[in-house]
């Protein structure tokens, strides 16, 4: 059983591993916009899903992990735009070894960040994104943890 500051530990060390190296200027830095959130669920809020953005202009990439308790977690990373306080992105991530792709969409609201509901396709029985889903997952700020590199 994982508890929760062992499961931020794993996604804190995913963030770290996913920053660029080398130098950036203080105007780079200053043209990001960093965000980072935290969803948990379940009767003990047992499931995590941790979400870190890095914006610059309308292109944001990022870590985005969903670790439900005892299933299968999803982990990777999201690119995509950021256009109108909504991210559309797509997730590449790895689950039971294999990686995969979906398109997640989240905007922002009120100081959170809501995901779009996923539907399942019923020809491929493969979950995706409906444009005409509704924002309804929430997803609460947390500090970002970055490195400078």
């Amino acid at each position: 059983m994982m508890n929760i500051r062992a499961l931020l530990s794993i996604c804190f060390a995913s963030l770290i591993a996913c920053q660029p190296t080398g130098n950036r200027s203080e105007d780079e830095v200053e043209q990001e916009q960093k965000y980072c959130f935290l969803r948990t669920e379940g009767t003990q809020q047992q499931d995590t899903s941790y979400i870190q953005l890095i914006v610059r202009d309308e292109t944001a990439s990022g870590v985005y992990n969903v670790i439900p308790h005892e299933k299968d977690a999803r982990t990777g990373t999201v690119l995509g735009k950021f256009v109108d306080e909504t991210f559309d992105l797509v997730w590449t991530f790895t689950q039971e070894g294999m990686q995969d792709t979906l398109r997640v969409a989240f905007t922002l609201r009120d100081g959170k960040l809501l995901r779009k509901a996923l539907a399942v396709d019923t020809l491929t029985g493969r979950q995706v994104t409906l444009d005409s889903s509704s924002f309804s997952e929430a997803y609460e700020p947390i500090d970002c943890v970055f490195t400078n590199e």
